[in-house]
């Protein structure tokens, strides 16, 4: 950790142009090990299932998919014990009904059971380390096996070419990246990973002193494609439609994941780049996704993971998203409730893909954290990314100036440890002027859905925003 940090603080001091070629040398790095011949096939495999599938096919894929990861899963302790438990039959003809047996795992089972349910010992694949927050701010990390990360990108690019952006399309990329000193009061707020086609801009230092630096880049750069955070694009769009900044004409579509899109803010940036907004939903765990087409359907991409929507009692139309990643044996994750929640109408869509329509994902839905400075920053959760001693934890701004980090410490929580870490990670994305109090509880608030908030704030103008 104080060598990352260390590693960190020394970029962040770091002339613009040696940035630059340092975030262009992550970039490169990170392509290499993404886009292989590996990746190539299964992008074009799912490119073949897309237009060929019909529901015999999908079944059978699925079924086949599914029982050769419940065996593979066997090699672990936890699986072992937990299928002898609740009498699975991998042999069984019909594996899915074997399948609705398990009880639905949830993220705190996972860290409990973390080195029973690893099987990255047993060095069968090459695998990476992956980290995640989530929605409820519970830190986890995990190996994930290079074909599962490469089966997730041939996922994700296969519904970018659907909207028209390919491998060489210049992105500008809005999301939690700490890539420019909060300290810098002058432009560039922004990054270049050449490789990687991204102009990366900080959400950090986005306000209306600054907001006329970010078009002017956008028009500069001619960027065709926007992505990030929705909360942070639907405040450009208002801060541009507000301040009255020129137009963007380069754009041609904006992509928008890691929160739920509201209604307001995909309005908001519509109307203001005068470009569709596609929203996909997807997670580190790689235990769902589900892509927006053409025709503005959200669809389950059903042939990367095995998707159950458990409905909740006492609604009408919502439902718990729970998946199964069959794609990475090294670290088997079956029935694992997201957090999330969707909302299922029966409906079809006229694009005629296969895929199950989902009506709307309700998770993951964070009001902004107001700075000092009036810069509005959301989506925090890359705070949480590594504190895997915390159980769950959530931001509550009561009023200008200050955040409560409400916290739900592990068994293993060290104050002493972990508390100067999370506040080192905060300020490294807030500052050092808004005041910060750590409070701990041993159960966060839920809405009426049972839903988690991540960020809570009692703000008017955040809540209207």
């Amino acid at each position: 950790m104080k060598n990352k940090i260390d590693l960190e603080s020394l970029y962040l001091k770091m002339p613009v142009a040696i940035q630059n070629a340092l975030v262009s040398i992550e970039g490169w790095r990170i392509q290499k090990r993404r886009y292989d011949g590996e990746f190539f096939s299964l992008f074009k495999e799912k490119n073949t299932w897309e237009q060929g599938e019909n529901k015999f096919y999908q079944l059978k894929h699925q079924k086949k998919r599914l029982k050769k990861f419940l065996t593979q899963a066997q090699k672990s302790k936890f699986w072992t014990k937990r299928y002898f438990e609740f009498g699975i039959d991998l042999s069984a003809d019909d594996i899915i009904s074997e399948l609705s047996k398990l009880p639905v795992l949830t993220k705190p089972e996972v860290k409990e059971n973390y080195s029973d349910i690893d099987l990255s010992s047993k060095g069968e694949w090459d695998t990476i380390n992956c980290h995640t927050s989530g929605t409820t701010g519970s830190g986890l990390i995990f190996p994930v096996a290079k074909s599962a990360e490469c089966a997730q990108w041939a996922t994700w690019w296969r519904y970018r070419f659907w909207h028209g952006i390919g491998f060489d399309t210049w992105c500008g990329y809005f999301g939690g990246r700490s890539l420019v000193s909060l300290g810098e009061k002058r432009p560039p707020f922004w990054r270049i990973n050449r490789p990687g086609h991204q102009i990366m801009f900080s959400a950090y230092h986005l306000s209306e002193q600054t907001a006329s630096h970010y078009i002017e880049a956008i028009n500069r750069y001619k960027v065709p494609w926007l992505h990030g955070y929705p909360s942070t694009l639907a405040y450009l769009a208002g801060l541009k439609k507000d301040l009255a900044l020129p137009d963007t004409p380069s754009v041609r579509v904006v992509t928008v994941g890691a929160e739920s899109l509201l209604f307001h803010q995909k309005k908001m940036i519509e109307s203001t780049f005068d470009v569709p907004v596609r929203e996909h939903y997807g997670m580190a765990e790689g235990v769902a996704n589900i892509s927006e087409c053409p025709e503005g359907c959200l669809h389950v991409d059903e042939d990367f993971s095995y998707v159950e929507f458990l409905k909740i009692p006492q609604t009408k139309n919502l439902y718990k998203i729970v998946g199964t990643n069959w794609t990475n044996p090294a670290f088997p994750l079956i029935r694992y409730d997201t957090g999330d929640i969707a909302t299922i109408e029966n409906k079809t869509c006229s694009c005629g893909r296969m895929g199950r329509v989902v009506s709307n994902i309700d998770g993951r839905k964070e009001d902004f954290v107001v700075l000092p400075s009036g810069a509005k920053v959301g989506r925090l959760d890359h705070i949480f990314k590594d504190m895997i001693k915390i159980n769950a934890a959530q931001i509550f701004q009561p009023e200008e100036g200050m955040i409560n980090l409400r916290i739900v410490p592990g068994k293993d929580y060290s104050i002493t440890k972990d508390e100067v870490a999370l506040l080192s990670e905060t300020r490294k994305r807030l500052g050092d002027e808004i005041k910060i109090i750590v409070e701990y509880m041993q159960e966060l608030p839920h809405t009426q859905s049972g839903k988690l908030r991540f960020v809570v704030s009692d703000l008017i103008e955040n809540k209207v925003a």
